[in-house]
């Protein structure tokens, strides 16, 4: 389907567990030509077989494993279609990159299940929701097919709920991502929906605060609003990057204007972008390209 001369591509993609691992040797990364611009894909969740849309922005470069990429989780409730249409993610990357920013892959995967409300971007203890799996097995190999990245060009991130779950699952396999932006996040257990079947070993699992050390292996990027007036979160990165200045791990905490919404997470993105881009740098990611293609909305 076209839209304002732009090409939009949904494709459904069969890929468990890794399927996506090519079987050129792994020293060998033969560039793909860009693919520039929105599209949706869709993946089958590991447990209850449905499909599950992926939003995916790409630059206007080849397609290598250098060229990063960053997963952003959306809060709740809420879905990957809200984030591209009604806040515009798409188009912020797009016009971070066409001002001279480091180009990267956006992909806003769905954090939603069939069994809880309020997933927490985590695996049930019953088994019932999988959606850490659906990102690790399915979303990952999908989203970056035969240019599988290494931890230090994969970075994940998040709003709200999603800032919880990006430094979760950052600090759960910080061999996958190698930095993390957690916008408004918290950093205990907040589970409504019982996704941890009120299970100490399991909720302990999925504490980011007692989890620092795998901390040192990730680079941090922490934001906080200052009229914050979610209790769950307030406080939070603040109470966090404490927690991380005592373990001695380096993260960078900004506290500016604004409150819990997406005028807030706009006005954080291109500085947790940056941050971004200096490690990207540091692991040799493509460098500023001229142009990008403009999104205007979700694939349909």
């Amino acid at each position: 389907m076209a839209a304002l001369g732009i090409a939009y591509v949904t494709v459904d993609v069969g890929l468990h567990h890794g399927a996506a691992d090519t079987r050129r040797p792994r020293d060998v990364d033969t560039p793909s030509p860009a693919r520039p611009g929105l599209s949706q894909i869709k993946v089958t969740d590991p447990t209850d077989h449905k499909t599950y849309g992926v939003y995916v922005w790409r630059p206007d470069v080849p397609e290598t494993r250098t060229l990063p990429v960053l997963y952003f989780l959306h809060g709740v409730p809420s879905d990957p279609k809200t984030l591209i249409d009604d806040e515009g993610l798409a188009k912020q990357v797009s016009a971070y990159v066409a001002k001279g920013g480091t180009p990267f892959v956006l992909a806003v995967p769905d954090g939603n299940g069939s069994h809880h409300d309020d997933t927490e971007w985590a695996n049930a203890a019953d088994g019932s929701d999988r959606v850490e799996d659906r990102v690790l097995d399915e979303v990952i190999p999908a989203v970056e097919g035969g240019h599988r990245r290494d931890a230090a060009h994969r970075a994940i991130g998040g709003f709200s709920m999603g800032g919880y779950g990006s430094m979760n699952l950052a600090l759960r396999h910080p061999d996958v991502f190698g930095s993390v932006t957690s916008i408004s996040g918290y950093f205990h257990v907040d589970d409504p929906s019982h996704m941890f079947g009120d299970k100490d070993a399991v909720v302990d699992a999925n504490r980011p605060d007692q989890n620092v050390a795998a901390a040192r292996r990730v680079r941090i990027f922490l934001s906080a609003a200052e009229s914050e007036d979610n209790d769950v979160i307030k406080g939070e990165p603040q109470r966090f990057k404490k927690l991380l200045d005592t373990a001695g791990v380096p993260a960078v905490l900004d506290v500016r204007a604004g409150g819990h919404d997406w005028d807030y997470v706009r006005s954080v993105l291109p500085d947790a972008f940056g941050f971004l881009a200096q490690g990207w740098a540091k692991a040799g990611a493509p460098g500023p390209v001229s142009a990008s293609p403009r999104p205007t909305g979700s694939p349909q």
